[in-house]
């Protein structure tokens, strides 16, 4: 038979691997990771005529669908031409599954599909129609090959996380690293 105090002791051990066995990556720590550090701007073209793409304001909801990380960026879009230039905002929203690489400490997205589009002015959609889907591309891309969050091997527990990741789960409103 054990001793209180052992079996305290023992359960209170238990409890603490249990602890120490997952860290969480929040959706704020996301975007603030990704509105810092993630710059993406393409131009195609010349001052005359040419089109330019921006992003900014990243948001993230993690969970909402099993395995899966939704991002939404506001995007602005110049059209520059002689007849008509357009100016206009597109919030764009894809889904994808997150998954950690171990060689670089990061967190990627792939299986990325673009889910929503909306358009500000509303009606701007028909004169950029033809750009839209290389536009599309470009940001689909670059979302599949920068990380979303990177953990920082400057800081102690974050550099033991880094070296004990062995898989990502996705929760409502958060990431669990799992070692």
């Amino acid at each position: 038979m054990m001793k209180p105090l052992t079996l305290i002791g023992v359960m209170l051990l238990l409890l603490l691997t249990g602890c120490a066995s997952q860290y969480s990556i929040t959706e704020s720590d996301i975007e603030q990771y990704l509105n810092k550090d993630m710059h993406f701007e393409v131009k195609q073209g010349n001052q005359l005529i040419g089109v330019s793409l921006k992003l900014n304001e990243i948001q993230v909801v993690l969970g909402q669908k099993p395995n899966t990380m939704a991002v939404t960026a506001a995007t602005v879009i110049r059209v520059n031409n002689p007849l008509l230039p357009i100016q206009a905002r597109l919030k764009t929203t894809f889904e994808a599954e997150p998954w950690y690489d171990s060689k670089t400490k990061s967190v990627y997205l792939r299986q990325l599909n673009l889910v929503k589009v909306e358009s500000e002015p509303k009606d701007i959609e028909r004169y950029i129609a033809q750009a839209t889907p290389q536009l599309m591309g470009f940001l689909r891309n670059y979302l599949q090959t920068q990380p979303v969050y990177t953990l920082d091997v400057n800081d102690s527990n974050q550099a033991l996380m880094a070296k004990m990741t062995k898989a990502l789960e996705v929760h409502q409103g958060k990431l669990v690293v799992k070692f």
